[in-house]
């Protein structure tokens, strides 16, 4: 019974002093942006405006982390501060270093877009089996790549990437023709009684 009584005060002091401390900084250290450029934007979107661009190699000191997958950072080296996506983000300050496996696109030609999305703009076009460097998935489902002629970074859907040389291209997707309206009937008039 005794024991009891001392366990929740000490229980109960531990919380306390919990809540009460600082939250620990859990993103602390240098990081460095993959991408040749990239626009910081002023919230956690593609949407939003941008504020001014990040380049290839750029440290920054991440302050922030949303659970969609973007990091608010700061500049290191130049004033600034924006949104970016997490995985555009390394450790490592020498970005070849890094390289993996490289993959072979599958089908004829594969747009490399400079954002994860069907409508964002085209940076360059993939054609059959060139290899490109895949350095991740971000929270999208969209392969962030490398293309290995430039180094130019961008986005495609992994679908389009294969491991091992193919043999002969996927066929590309085809979009469906939008259905036609059936035409409409004209109202007939009932015939008048005579």
């Amino acid at each position: 019974m005794k024991l009891k009584k001392l366990i929740i005060p000490v229980l109960l002091s531990l919380l306390i002093l919990a809540l009460a401390s600082p939250s620990v900084h859990a993103y602390s250290g240098v990081y460095y942006v993959t991408p040749n450029t990239f626009p910081l934007r002023e919230c956690a979107a593609y949407e939003c405006g941008q504020l001014l661009t990040a380049y290839q190699g750029d440290r920054v000191e991440i302050l922030e982390r949303t659970s969609t997958g973007w990091s608010r950072v700061r500049f290191m080296d130049r004033s600034g501060i924006g949104w970016i996506p997490s995985d555009l983000l390394s450790y490592s300050p020498d970005l070849r270093s890094r390289t993996g496996p490289p993959y072979y696109v599958n089908i004829s030609s594969l747009p490399l877009r400079d954002a994860p999305t069907p409508d964002s703009r085209i940076l360059t076009t993939l054609h059959f089996n060139e290899p490109v460097e895949m350095l991740g998935v971000g929270a999208s489902g969209w392969a962030q790549i490398r293309e290995l002629r430039g180094s130019m970074v961008g986005w495609v859907p992994p679908r389009y990437l294969s491991s091992d040389p193919p043999r002969y291209p996927k066929s590309s997707p085809r979009r469906k023709a939008p259905r036609k309206a059936a035409p409409k009937e004209e109202p007939t008039e009932p015939p008048k009684a005579m």
